[in-house]
């Protein structure tokens, strides 16, 4: 994607860093000439580090474990000009009353605490920027009654409200925005068989245009959110699901 503005000597984190559409957005900021800091519960980094990409294992539940990618991330910069939280999961496809509450918890937490954590840790550097900027993952449904997701349901809800929330707090020196897709076609969607985990081609039927989004049309609305140009938006949802869901 051609880069719409020119981040060059800013900074960015990215939580779920590794996910489809985290690489998708590295590529895009570092096209931008953006300095990235990827964070993600693997090893190893599915984006090659260069010397404006550096990647971090920690696991975003842990606060501790966040602290300390603070404190390394606070060595090399003084400030991060944007936090992008993309951390999610569906551990469990049951209805609510087959759940247990370690069900519940685990996806729960995985797709909403690791948002606060991040937020918590990283806030003191993006108020060094005076202007900065955070974007949290929602999902389109937070806003359906979907059987079998509720955790992961109830947990995007939760992001929705707890960003708008936060751009209260923060305002004006820090804009909170979500983004709230359907169906994207990445290893999110697929069972480890290679299936997917809904009819994809009755989906696809329903969606106006007709098709599954690509990581990069996700990654190219949270960039957008993240730039200047976005400068007088904050605390909103942005919907991106081929119009499946008009709000």
């Amino acid at each position: 994607m051609k880069a719409i503005y020119n981040a060059s000597g800013k900074k960015f984190v990215i939580v779920g860093a590794n996910s489809g559409i985290g690489q998708a957005l590295t590529h895009e900021l570092l096209d931008c000439d953006a300095t990235v800091f990827g964070i993600d519960i693997q090893k190893d980094s599915q984006i090659v580090t260069t010397p404006k990409y550096f990647y971090f294992k920690a696991n975003p539940l842990e606060k501790n474990d966040l602290d300390d990618v603070f404190t390394k991330i606070d060595t090399q910069v003084d400030q991060i000009n944007g936090l992008v939280n993309l951390s999610g999961t569906i551990k469990q496809f049951k209805a609510i009353e087959s759940l247990t509450s370690s069900d519940w918890d685990e996806t729960y937490d995985i797709s909403f605490k690791s948002c606060f954590n991040a937020c918590k840790v990283i806030t003191p550097l993006l108020r060094n920027a005076q202007k900065a900027a955070i974007v949290n993952m929602a999902s389109g449904l937070a806003f359906i009654g979907q059987k079998n997701y509720g955790p992961y349901s109830a947990s995007k809800a939760a992001v929705v409200s707890f960003t708008k929330t936060l751009a209260a707090e923060l305002a004006p020196a820090i804009r909170v925005n979500s983004v709230a897709p359907g169906a994207v076609n990445t290893n999110f969607i697929y069972k480890e068989d290679g299936g997917t985990r809904f009819d994809k081609d009755q989906y696809i039927k329903m969606v106006p245009l007709k098709s599954l989004a690509r990581p990069e049309e996700i990654s190219s609305v949270i960039l957008f959110l993240l730039s200047e140009s976005a400068s007088h938006i904050t605390g909103q949802c942005i919907h991106i699901n081929g119009g499946a869901g008009m709000h």
